[in-house]
């Protein structure tokens, strides 16, 4: 079950790196539209990264229920 809570944790860390490449790419965009693009990007990994927060939360409360915790 911790498996479970380690790949979540390590696509947490996947949806970081992918919004500082995303910003990144914003940042030396040139065209306005091409720095729009990479902004939305960016933003769509912040809204996974809060899914998967909640998912890995959830799934920690369930784990610690289970225990008896």
């Amino acid at each position: 079950m911790n498996q479970i809570l380690e790949g979540i944790l390590e696509a947490i860390e996947d949806e970081i790196r992918a919004q500082k490449h995303y910003a990144m790419l914003a940042e030396r965009a040139e065209d306005p539209e091409v720095k729009k693009f990479f902004e939305q990007l960016k933003i769509e990994e912040e809204n996974h990264e809060k899914i998967l927060r909640n998912r890995y939360e959830a799934f920690s409360k369930m784990l610690k229920t289970a225990k008896g915790e």
